[in-house]
């Protein structure tokens, strides 16, 4: 009979996935109390949430959660040792990012495995998705692709006002002469 403990664990884990289904996974072996808070804090200020979690259980939520369960994640090696899930509801490059560069300060956090919108991805993947631009970053450069063109339009619609302003000043000026 499995202990209530390791069921609550799996229900607290299956409510994760189900609010925020794209996570990866890190090993952060090595990392003091202090450093794993530092990383937690800046990633939730991303919106997204790191937990060390028991690997077994962790499974048993994946298997469980309605989000997860028709994809085949098989994770293999990158599910062995110590493993904390960072979760993440919308933007995970850009928790990503923030675990990658703390791993390369402190070379204790590495990027293992993932999953992101039905795909499971392995530590290359990760490391890539990290490499990606933040939705607010992504979403900055539409809205300065979009201003562009509307600038330039209104600035041409000026100058057409202001070309037709000078000629009829100098049709004025002509015949007051």
């Amino acid at each position: 009979m499995a202990q209530p403990r390791k069921i609550e664990a799996v229900a607290e884990y299956k409510g994760k996935l189900e609010e925020k289904p794209n996570f990866f996974l890190a090993d952060y072996s090595g990392l003091s109390v202090e450093d794993i808070t530092t990383v937690r804090t800046q990633l939730r200020a991303a919106n997204s949430e790191m937990k060390v979690v028991k690997n077994n259980l962790f499974l048993r939520a994946l298997k469980e959660s309605d989000s997860h369960k028709n994809t085949e994640i098989n994770f293999g090696e990158e599910y062995s040792g110590p493993i904390a899930v960072v979760f993440s509801q919308d933007d995970l490059p850009s928790a990503a990012k923030i675990c990658k560069e703390f791993g390369k300060k402190t070379e204790k956090l590495a990027l293992k495995a993932g999953f992101l919108d039905g795909q499971v991805l392995n530590s290359k993947d990760v490391s890539g998705i990290a490499g990606l631009p933040s939705k607010s970053e992504l979403l900055a450069k539409i809205a300065g692709g979009l201003n562009g063109p509307t600038q330039s339009i209104a600035s041409g619609m000026n100058q057409i006002i202001a070309s037709l302003a000078r000629a009829i000043n100098a049709v004025a000026e002509k015949n007051n002469k």
